[in-house]
């Protein structure tokens, strides 16, 4: 989609000519603040830098401002003329522990923490929204933005909920969105499923034999072979133990063991994760592992620890918020701007915030050229600072409705 265009935003221009004309006035700014976060990236539950600039800015532009929500979580109310529904909108704010290989000036300056998933557009796009209606105003109900820590880590969410996040005020409905490289700019799109993302598991799986020289493996417990043949059973888990109607990923992402080829160890350690979208699945999982491990492990003379650990739910949105939601992206940009997709196995902490408030979540499309094709993660990932505009229009849009419809 060529997007150099003037008329992109021409439905933008004529039926809401007042955010139109504030998000024109705000856009450089909202992207040099971008740039600022890229260069300056920290990490989960470190946001200290990110969240301080964000509380001022909302402070500068008349918000109620709430700090140290959930660690380092900010909040920020503004609140309408009359009263009404209320609105919230979330960005969450940390980087991921990885080097920054964009060739930009404002690549980061902090070795080995960077914005490889894009929470610092997030961030400051949320801020130009907060600036939109800080000029534009409401006629009534409530703006609630949430500025949230440690998304990468599935703990934000949780914390700032456990803090009070979700009072004062109550939202009747709160949104987010993820930038999406998979996606051209001008593009957006949600799940054809009520779940837009997998709950999160992870787990440590131990092995444990008995060590001895290699070259006498009969006086040994061989924990690397059983490790083998455990590692191959648990995918029948997903072949054959499940529903192959609902979802389920089993992946191994390291195996510690041993020091030298002529060595066997006595222990091998598994780390990995499980993304599920069925919560009656997410419950077989770990038991069908645990059984399988113990079952192999026992048949060689060994043993099997499973450490399993949940992390995020699965996230499931308003149907009613979703298809609404579409319309209005049709309604802007056109019937192909919008797409509906299967759900992502990966994880997203906004879940919690579904599981208690009618929820819409919506990825953003960043991608433009090879340059912005690069998947989030990724140490050369980067957007196509286009996709702000389209982001600061969606929310602002989506909120003044909802408010005053």
């Amino acid at each position: 989609m060529q997007l150099t265009h003037k008329d992109a935003f021409h439905i933008v221009e004529e039926k809401y000519p007042e955010i139109n004309k504030a998000i024109l006035r705000n856009i450089d700014q909202v992207i040099e603040i971008r740039r600022d976060f890229r260069q300056h990236p920290e990490l989960s539950l470190h946001e200290k830098r990110t969240s301080r600039i964000v509380a001022n800015y909302l402070r500068e532009w008349g918000y109620e401002v709430q700090e140290g929500v959930g660690g380092t979580g900010v909040v920020g109310v503004l609140k309408g003329k009359n009263p009404g529904k209320v609105i919230g909108l979330r960005a969450d704010m940390d980087a991921l522990p990885m080097n920054d290989e964009i060739s930009a000036s404002y690549k980061s300056i902090n070795e080995g923490v960077a914005h490889t998933c894009g929470h610092d557009v997030h961030t400051s796009n949320l801020l130009g929204v907060a600036k939109v209606f800080s000029e534009i105003g409401l006629e009534k109900g409530t703006l609630k933005l949430i500025f949230q820590p440690a998304e990468e880590i599935g703990k934000g969410a949780k914390a700032m909920i456990d803090e009070g996040v979700l009072e004062n005020p109550k939202m009747d409905l709160l949104a987010g969105l993820h930038v999406a490289p998979v996606l051209d700019v001008g593009e957006f799109s949600v799940s054809n499923s009520k779940y837009e993302c997998a709950a999160v598991d992870i787990f440590e799986l131990v092995i444990e034999g008995k060590g001895g020289h290699a070259a006498h493996p009969h006086k040994a417990i061989d924990a690397v072979m059983i490790s083998a043949q455990v590692l191959v059973a648990l995918q029948q888990i997903v072949s054959r133990q499940v529903d192959p109607l609902k979802p389920v990923v089993l992946s191994f992402g390291q195996i510690v063991g041993g020091t030298k080829g002529n060595i066997l160890p006595s222990t091998v350690t598994i780390n990995g994760t499980v993304r599920t979208l069925d919560e009656d699945v997410r419950n077989q999982v770990p038991k069908s592992m645990e059984k399988i491990a113990s079952g192999i492990a026992e048949s060689f003379g060994g043993k099997a620890h499973l450490d399993y650990q949940r992390v995020t739910p699965s996230l499931s949105t308003n149907e009613h918020a979703k298809n609404d939601f579409s319309e209005l992206v049709k309604e802007l940009f056109g019937e192909e701007s919008m797409h509906w997709v299967t759900p992502s196995m990966g994880g997203e902490d906004f879940a919690y915030y579904s599981e208690l408030v009618p929820s819409l979540f919506f990825r953003l499309g960043t991608r433009s050229s090879e340059e912005t094709s690069f998947s989030i993660h990724h140490p050369k990932f980067n957007i196509d600072e286009q996709a702000i505009r389209y982001g600061m229009t969606l929310f602002s849009v989506l909120s003044y409705k909802f408010l005053t419809e």
